[in-house]
């Protein structure tokens, strides 16, 4: 058996694992809800990547990072960059993060460097937290949002970045009658007002990766049509922040 590594980032809404091998190539990924009583499948998870893997080093990463004494600890910002930049490996990019709670700005150099960054840490507009209670408000259904907003060309868009009053809002519409097309391309259209409000350099290419983008196409092309630089979909973008940690165990502790 080869050595392998594990990054594990402990995420506020999901955790997820990934496995790779000497060369950074992903053979094992898995994903589980954070917060749950039953802890039957996370150890069950890591029950079998100890088991067929063996990982010679682990890195964590995320709000739970420390739940993993043994392991190196480093932030979602440097795994971000490395996991980007180890696939990306240009000298300068940039990488929009958009997790269940935030959303990350990196800035990222040669070899992941972390040059700077934002976060919308005050705030959860435009993240998981904010389309799901948005879209549970008007009884929408997160898996169809993206099929039913390519049915709208509806410019309607949330206007209140604050999950309260936009959740107000759209109870407006669904008494005013707008049709569920039109507020799905709204939630959507809102975000992407969000997005465009963000520090990102326009000559610089942006590299899209979290949870959000990988479950809402519709917003990935909703970003790549209307934002001014190249853009990139990060591939299996929800694991994006455990593939860098999973690099940095491989590479061992030489990330500040």
């Amino acid at each position: 058996m080869g050595n392998y590594y594990l990054g594990v980032d402990l995420g506020s809404s999901y955790t997820k694992y990934q496995v790779v091998d000497p060369e950074g190539h992903s053979v094992y990924r898995a994903v589980h809800k954070t917060l749950t009583r039953n802890r039957q499948t996370r150890e069950s998870i890591e029950a079998e990547i100890q088991s067929r893997f063996h990982p010679e080093r682990i890195c964590s990463t995320g709000y739970g990072r420390n739940t993993y004494p043994a392991a190196i600890r480093k932030t979602e910002l440097i795994c971000a960059s490395v996991g980007v930049s180890h696939l990306y490996p240009e000298q300068e990019k940039t990488i929009l993060d958009i997790g269940g709670e935030d959303i990350k700005v990196i800035r990222s150099g040669p070899e992941g460097t972390v040059e700077h960054f934002s976060m919308n840490d005050k705030c959860s507009a435009g993240t998981g937290a904010f389309i799901t209670e948005i879209a549970e408000k008007a009884e929408l259904d997160l898996a169809s949002l993206s099929p039913l907003a390519r049915k709208s060309t509806s410019d309607r868009q949330i206007n209140s970045f604050c999950t309260v009053f936009a959740k107000s809002e759209i109870l407006t519409w669904l008494l005013d009658g707008v049709p569920l097309e039109d507020i799905a391309r709204g939630i959507y259209l809102s975000i992407l007002n969000r997005i465009r409000k963000l520090p990102l350099e326009p000559s610089l290419p942006l590299y899209l990766c979290g949870g959000v983008i990988a479950h809402h196409p519709y917003l990935q092309e909703l970003l790549i049509e209307e934002m001014p630089m190249p853009i990139e979909v990060v591939p299996q973008a929800q694991y994006s922040i455990a593939y860098g940690a999973a690099i940095i165990a491989m590479k061992g502790d030489v990330y500040a």
